[in-house]
């Protein structure tokens, strides 16, 4: 059960001093009843324990986390002894409507108070899995626990009774739990004993169980920060303003008034830069790695300014990726059911790809963010190369790579492969050029050679995996081809510039899901797609009517030639609906759409390989 509420005065609101303190005198009257109802004392609850960490508790958590016998429940007590930040998470404004209804939200995450204790309790309770994997950890992380708080046996697979049971049976069956334990190595919380078996760092790990006890605190909507004048500006921020971001806000409190949070003062200070560091604006993706979606400085050029800031090591960067991991695993809130968010509601080959990127991402304290995405796409390239041969090098080595990750399905893969070799030279040395573009000064992929123009901004099209796994394989050639023309067009409106570090993000949100029939049918509706730069750092591509093209500046749109195809030889090559003529000029061939008797979409037919609405302005 969550804690009862916690009570703040309108007036104290922003001011961290006083709401802290009157947060945790309540606090430690709560911890007062938990102990004696643990302890079977009724005489604790007259003792009035400060509010200070337990640290008996939270060290006892440490010491025995991985004993067989210690049991969920024995853990579950002591870190609710040990934290009284747990207490804050149903801490409400007093006179708020609904203010003791913990069912109603006051957090900014849109769920109940005291779900958000809960997933709070999860991601706690995920730690504790992956501590024990090698005893009943993986159980308890798939099946959850008994009436008891024993983690349920793995049933067999003729008595799984739902596509639930199903799904934890082969999440258990088929994870790669060895990867899991690496990070929980690498992270330092973990170490091999001499001879067998693993060894805790207890105080690397009761950094892990205070962090992920104050983590999401700043989430409470009365808890938040206002900048002071001392500390202005902070992050952006002005004096007096309040910071609504719950990650930014927890760092402010970090920075100025750490003291207040007595779970993270009693850290050492090597403990405390690993939790400081967890809270630094990264503008990580990770969705932007595993599908190599993004140019380096994109990827990590915030992550490795921040492991400058505080001079973090490979430890520090695995800490953080154990938090991501825990975090997630407990976003829904139901901790005595395992880790429902990963083992029923996402994709298991997506946890494995965020796994296997971790060991490399350690590298980002010692390597350059262009070092770090190659070892990425050669460690995955390394691993398949039985299925898709020697790891590519040469001018195309990057865009290959970076293309083959982005399809994802096997299938899909070996398309990219195939077509690539295909494409019309233009159009190879465009997808070459730009994909192997670092968005770093002095930072070149060393596999693509001398050959390519490292000239900036890189270019980031969002959401082109999605756009290519929708098309391939049956349209693979027209496929890498669109894609080659967003980027050529993106690159017009950025022209290059050897000196120009940085990125720009070019969205086609509204062509990743259309077939290739679709996105080409627009023209005989009257319509075009053009890529409009809306501002210094985006573009977005569009569909819209032909006639709204006059009011446009043409220094803000480029029209995406669709319509048209490119093809390495002159010869006829049908693919899909598509026919290419390839009679025409062989810079730029053109295409029709063919429309056949079942065919809805307008005939794009015309003499000079132009949709005729188009001609005009083209």
């Amino acid at each position: 059960e969550a804690p009862p509420p916690i009570h703040v005065l309108p007036d104290e609101l922003g001011e961290p001093e006083r709401v802290f303190t009157k947060c945790f005198k309540e606090v430690a009257t709560y911890t007062a009843v938990v102990q004696s109802i643990h302890q079977g004392d009724n005489t604790a609850a007259a003792q009035r324990p400060t509010e200070a960490t337990s640290w008996t508790a939270a060290s006892r958590a440490a010491r025995k986390i991985r004993h067989p016998e210690y049991t969920l429940r024995a853990y579950y007590t002591d870190v609710r002894l040990a934290f009284p930040e747990l207490a804050l998470y149903t801490t409400r404004l007093q006179g708020a409507e609904h203010e003791e209804d913990l069912s109603k939200s006051d957090v900014t995450s849109g769920i109940s108070p005291a779900d958000e204790y809960r997933r709070t309790i999860g991601a706690l309770f995920a730690v504790y899995w992956l501590m024990r994997l090698d005893i009943d950890g993986k159980r308890g992380f798939c099946f959850g626990v008994d009436d008891d708080w024993q983690p349920l046996e793995v049933p067999p697979y003729s008595e799984l009774e739902s596509p639930d049971t199903t799904k934890r049976r082969e999440f258990h069956d088929l994870q790669e739990w060895d990867g899991m334990t690496q990070l929980m190595l690498d992270a330092g919380l973990l170490s091999p004993r001499k001879k067998m078996g693993l060894r805790v760092n207890e105080e690397r790990l009761l950094a892990m169980l205070a962090l992920t006890a104050i983590h999401d605190i700043m989430k409470v909507e009365a808890l938040l920060p206002k900048v002071s004048e001392a500390h202005a500006p902070y992050n952006g921020f002005k004096a007096g303003d309040v910071i609504n971001d719950h990650d930014m806000a927890l760092g402010y409190i970090l920075d100025h008034f750490g003291n207040l949070l007595p779970s993270y003062a009693g850290l050492p200070a090597a403990q405390q830069k690993s939790v400081r560091f967890t809270q630094a604006k990264m503008s990580f993706n990770h969705g932007w790695l595993v599908q190599a979606e993004a140019p380096p400085e994109a990827l990590f050029s915030k992550f490795k300014a921040a492991t400058k800031d505080v001079n973090a090591d490979p430890k520090d960067i695995a800490f953080y990726f154990v938090h991501w991991l825990t975090d997630l695993a407990a976003a829904v809130p139901t901790p005595l059911e395992g880790a429902e968010k990963f083992v029923l509601n996402f994709p298991r080959p997506v946890l494995g790809s965020f796994i296997k990127s971790f060991g490399v991402l350690n590298e980002l304290a010692v390597k350059s963010e262009t070092e770090v995405f190659e070892s990425f796409l050669t460690q995955w390239w390394g691993e398949k190369s039985d299925t898709f041969g020697a790891i590519p090098e040469g001018p195309n080595a990057i865009a290959i790579m970076r293309l083959v990750v982005q399809a994802q399905a096997e299938p899909k893969q070996k398309a990219i492969l195939d077509t690539f070799p295909a494409l019309h030279p233009k159009d190879q040395q465009v997808l070459a050029e730009e994909m192997a573009k670092s968005g770093l000064v002095g930072q070149k992929f060393k596999r693509a050679g001398k050959e390519v123009h490292h000239g900036g901004p890189a270019i980031l099209v969002y959401y082109s995996p999605a756009f290519l796994r929708t098309c391939l394989p049956v349209h693979s050639l027209p496929a890498l081809t669109l894609l080659a023309e967003v980027y050529r067009r993106a690159r017009e409106l950025w022209p290059a510039n050897g000196d120009v570090a940085g990125s720009v993000i070019v969205r086609i949100d509204q062509m990743k899901e259309l077939q290739l029939p679709e996105i080409q049918a627009v023209y005989g509706f009257g319509d075009t797609w053009v890529l409009t730069k809306r501002n210094d750092l985006e573009a977005v591509l569009e569909r819209i009517p032909v006639e709204q093209l006059p009011e446009r500046t043409k220094s803000s749109y480029r029209v995406c030639k669709f319509w048209k195809k490119d093809y390495k030889k002159k010869q006829r090559h049908t693919s899909g609906t598509l026919t290419a003529l390839g009679d025409g000029d062989e810079s730029e061939p053109s295409f029709h759409v063919n429309n056949d008797a079942n065919s809805s979409a307008p005939s794009l037919n015309s003499s000079s390989g132009t949709p005729a609405a188009l001609r005009r302005f083209h």
